[in-house]
């Protein structure tokens, strides 16, 4: 099966992401149809790209990587929750976490994702708090992974100290029951 290419859309992130990926994969089907002296008569004024942006376009793709699983996996949601900020940020900021191996343009690409990154959901204050107890109650991240264990424990309290209150709440507003009597003898009075 024939690999076509992959245009932009500059409303599609993901797009610009599978463009240079295909054309990577492709790169020497691409520069054989524009040196084919058949299909181009100044074959002079082609501009390829070189051995050092190739390798840039495949470390900036690695780079990038998280970001089109983590909008891969969101796209099809159906009903996106709360409970799905806070992991895939958590796991986005760890991977732009420089490594000893980044060259300049990697590490100005880290930056510049955990740069815009890293401000989106803190404010208000009580935002995170709330994202926190979101994600604690969808039984996909429960286990808060994406936390350390100080913030994990405040949630896990604070969550648990939340349920208590309105049980108390929803009992202390019920009118007092008779222990004998079945809800049916309530019911008719």
């Amino acid at each position: 099966m024939a690999h076509k290419l992959i245009h932009d859309v500059p409303t599609r992130w993901n797009t610009s992401f599978d463009m240079v990926e295909r054309y990577l994969e492709q790169q020497a089907a691409v520069y054989s149809a524009l040196t084919d002296k058949s299909l181009k008569k100044n074959v002079k004024d082609i501009v390829t790209l070189s051995d050092a942006d190739v390798r840039a376009a495949e470390e900036i793709l690695q780079v990038l990587k998280p970001l089109k699983t983590v909008t891969t996996l969101m796209s099809p949601e159906t009903a996106p929750s709360v409970s799905l900020i806070l992991p895939p940020k958590s796991r986005i900021l760890a991977a732009m976490d420089h490594s000893d191996g980044d060259n300049s343009i990697i590490r100005e690409v880290k930056s510049a994702i955990k740069e815009n990154l890293l401000p989106r959901y803190t404010e208000p204050p009580t935002l995170q708090e709330h994202l926190h107890r979101s994600t604690a109650l969808d039984p996909r991240f429960k286990c808060l992974s994406h936390i350390d264990s100080a913030s994990h424990q405040v949630t896990y309290r604070d969550v648990t100290r939340e349920i208590v209150d309105k049980v108390q709440a929803q009992a202390n507003s019920s009118p007092e029951r008779d222990p004998n009597s079945s809800p049916q003898e309530e019911a008719s009075g």
